[in-house]
């Protein structure tokens, strides 16, 4: 079945389509290193201001208000802090934590990264996936077990994603439909397809 991979956001892409679609940008490379590195405290966005006088943190979001809910505590400037609401407005997260109950205290954090546990987020619905969970992954031809290269972005277009895999400097793109991604094995760390006819020789050199 075929993945349906959520916008990516400040950080990096994390966030689901659907329900969980929220932000957009083009920092999902910083996510390739940190899964590489294994580490589990993955950026969920920015603080890029505060929100009245009570300490409330805008944060410019990878994910939608639900995430920051389900990890339940997040980590910014090295410290960690309990989640106490997350709500969303316009194209931010307005996010509440433990222990910093004033605008001093807030203005401090701006600019620093907010980073939350991803194996606390909620799970998706069967054939749908985290940004996080498929980029980096190796692409084999379905019939013929051939290596076609790394996914290395995802594309999000009004009727589908648009997979990007690169080999050898040269990259094929792949519509994230049913028909050409075939299977995803998360257990095993691969993606089979199959594409289109004549696709792979217009890529050829």
């Amino acid at each position: 079945m075929a993945s349906r991979a959520g916008q990516p956001g400040p950080c990096a892409p994390y966030s689901a389509r659907p329900p969980l679609r929220f932000a957009n940008g083009r920092f999902w490379r910083s996510l390739s290193k940190e899964k590489k590195s294994g580490s589990r405290w993955i950026c969920l966005g920015k603080v890029s201001g505060v929100h009245g006088i009570k300490g409330t943190l805008k944060i410019s979001a990878a994910v939608a208000p639900e995430i920051f809910l389900s990890v339940g505590e997040v980590e910014i400037g090295g410290a960690r802090y309990e989640v106490e609401s997350a709500t969303r407005k316009k194209r931010q997260v307005l996010l509440r934590l433990k222990g910093v109950d004033s605008r001093n205290q807030a203005e401090l954090l701006i600019g620093e990264e907010v980073r939350g546990d991803r194996g606390r987020f909620p799970p998706l619905p069967e054939g749908e996936y985290y940004w996080f969970q498929l980029l980096g992954l190796p692409v084999k031809h379905a019939v013929e077990e051939t290596y076609l290269g790394e996914l290395t972005d995802i594309i999000p277009t009004p009727a589908h994603d648009v997979y990007v895999v690169r080999k050898d400097g040269r990259e094929v793109l792949l519509p994230a439909v049913e028909e050409v991604i075939v299977e995803v094995n998360l257990e095993e760390g691969v993606i089979k397809v199959l594409p289109p006819a004549g696709l792979l020789e217009t890529y050829a050199d």
